[in-house]
């Protein structure tokens, strides 16, 4: 962290604080306040003056005229007393350059109205001093003051008070390095932000802690956000968007490459690329006035206010991502922006990357534009599904009313048996990313080999064409129709394939192919049936029962229909069919 006592009035900031600490090591080194002077009835000034570590700060006391002050029986004070440790660690002749008036402001920077012990302190708080300029007070097994002075003893009681040690002297504004904050009001452009930034109570942290590299919103910035946008946002809203752009440890503009993402104090990402000259965040905002140094971070002005995922929907998501742009300008050539927009739906989009746009980029700049549209409506379901609610196999429809096969195991999520889950739950105010690392077609684009090898419930039958040789056949110009017996069915007679050659294992599957379309539509009335001549040189008869049902050769089901691609039909079906003369040996 950048040092926070060196500027332009170091001098009579380090001054101040010497006699300050020399009050307070009077208190003593004991947490219980033992061995630090006179029981509790002695006031501030007499128990640091007893002690003898407090010297420095008595006497500054004393010089600024605010000795008086800290001896009157009331009011009740506060006072974070630097030791003579800490005022002896500052610069050489610090303290004799500073006029009363300023020694007393970095006194009345140490010192609180009202008694605070510690074992009332809350993990992180703002308290205002006698300066009227807050301190940060943070407890986590210690105390530490402004991100850097320690509580080296606490709780030493005084008749009219409370005294906390400390090792470093507190610096007020005007004697320290200009901080994020110091800088932000000083450049005057930023008075929205810092104005936000006060009332959520993020001042003190982003004065004291750091470093931190903050994306600055101008009044401009702030200017164009729909009117009253601002006033309805609750504190804790506000604050996740104030601290979403806010980033920990200093990156300034040169030590950017083309595109990175930097996780936020939010914890959502920011996405920033930069061509050398110009940087550019979450894929609108730009940087204005780059690399702002202070003393606890880098302040870069942006034009635009930044807003993490929840608060805009799945396409302002997707728009921020330097890997999608590929998927939204086909979202805003296929005119479904719009759709995707709409804060009142809620969808689940599985999102193709630029890299697995570039993998089928023939494929793609071939689609009109309706084609298109029917590709990438394909990816999106119409309700919003997290990972964590994925059973193991389930088949959702997507917007085209097809079904979109996803798959969850220990070793990830799929999505039609090829395209992985690379990036989950990008959630937003109308629905959840998934990002893919395939394109995902539809079954009008695909051959019936790609179809069934998707559906996670027909592995078994891709697997046993693939084995027999018989995936160039169907693959081939056809038309075919394939009856598909599901995984369950081919597990039901296993023992019986098990006894099969080869030789016969193919006619058993070629029984389940016809060399023609056969739609749903195609069969005959209910209550009729009709014989459908196949691959392997026999019949399959299909009856179509009186209430629409459809089964083959009397005790087969057909469970799905009509799932058809660029050369043929598939019928899934519930069990396996064995051609008539295998069965009559």
């Amino acid at each position: 962290m950048k040092s926070h006592y060196y500027s332009s009035r170091f001098t009579l900031f380090v001054a101040s604080l010497f006699v300050l600490s020399m009050t307070f090591m009077a208190c003593g080194d004991d947490n219980d306040g033992g061995g630090l002077g006179p029981a509790p009835e002695a006031n501030i000034v007499e128990v640091a003056a007893e002690n003898g570590n407090f010297d420095i700060l008595v006497q500054a006391l004393q010089d600024a005229g605010l000795a008086e002050t800290l001896e009157q029986e009331g009011p009740i004070f506060t006072v974070f007393a630097p030791t003579d440790e800490a005022f002896e660690a500052l610069p050489e002749g610090t303290l004799e350059n500073l006029t009363p008036e300023q020694l007393a402001e970095i006194l009345q920077f140490h010192v609180i109205n009202g008694e605070i012990e510690s074992g009332d302190l809350a993990a992180s708080q703002d308290v205002e001093t006698l300066l009227g300029e807050e301190i940060l007070v943070e407890a986590d097994g210690g105390v530490l003051v402004n991100g850097y002075s320690n509580v080296v003893t606490a709780d030493v009681e005084a008749a009219n008070g409370i005294i906390h040690a400390v090792d470093a002297v507190l610096l007020p504004e005007g004697y320290r390095d200009a901080n994020v904050i110091d800088q932000a009001v000083e450049l005057g452009n930023f008075t929205t932000l810092a104005s936000a930034i006060e009332q959520v109570g993020l001042t003190s942290t982003l004065k004291y802690k750091g470093d931190f590299t903050v994306f600055a919103p101008t009044d401009d910035a702030f200017a164009a956000l729909p009117e009253g946008l601002l006033g309805i946002l609750s504190d804790a809203q506000l604050t996740e968007i104030l601290t979403y752009h806010v980033l920990s440890g200093e990156v300034f503009a040169g030590d950017l490459t083309a595109e990175q993402a930097a996780a936020s104090l939010e914890g959502g990402e920011i996405f920033i690329t930069s061509d050398g000259t110009n940087v550019t965040v979450n894929g609108a905002a730009s940087v204005v006035a780059a690399d702002v140094d202070v003393s606890n971070g880098v302040i870069h002005a942006i034009d635009q206010v930044i807003l993490p995922d929840a608060y805009g929907t799945v396409v302002d998501a997707a728009s921020k991502r330097y890997n999608f742009e590929t998927l939204v300008s086909a979202v805003v050539d296929a005119g479904l922006a719009g759709a995707l927009s709409d804060t009142d739906a809620n969808y689940t989009v599985f999102a193709p990357t630029d890299e697995a746009f570039a993998a089928v980029e023939s494929i793609v700049n071939s689609l009109s534009p309706q084609q298109l549209a029917t590709v990438l409506s394909y990816h999106v379901l119409p309700v919003e599904v997290a990972s964590g609610d994925l059973a193991a196999e389930q088949a959702p429809a997507s917007l085209t009313d097809e079904a979109v096969y996803v798959t969850a195991s220990e070793n990830g999520v799929m999505v039609n048996g090829s395209a992985s889950v690379v990036e989950a739950d990008i959630a937003t105010n109308n629905g959840t990313i998934h990002a893919i690392d395939e394109v995902i077609l539809p079954n009008e684009f695909l051959n019936i080999v790609q179809i069934a090898s998707k559906n996670y419930d027909l592995s078994t039958l891709v697997t046993l064409v693939a084995d027999n040789g018989l995936v160039p056949t169907l693959e081939g110009n056809g038309p075919f129709t394939v009856f598909a017996p599901t995984n369950a069915a081919f597990e039901a007679v296993s023992e019986t394939l098990g006894t099969l050659s080869a030789a016969q294992v193919e006619e058993v599957l070629t029984y389940h192919v016809a060399a023609q379309e056969i739609m749903s539509g195609d069969l005959p009335a209910p209550g009729n049936s009709t014989t459908v001549p196949t691959v392997q040189g026999e019949d399959i008869t299909v009856e179509v029962e009186a209430e629409g049902a459809v089964t083959l050769n009397g005790s087969v089901n057909v469970t799905t229909v009509d799932l058809q691609g660029t050369n043929g039909v598939i019928h899934i079906i519930d069990g396996v069919l064995l051609p008539p003369s295998y069965t009559a040996n």
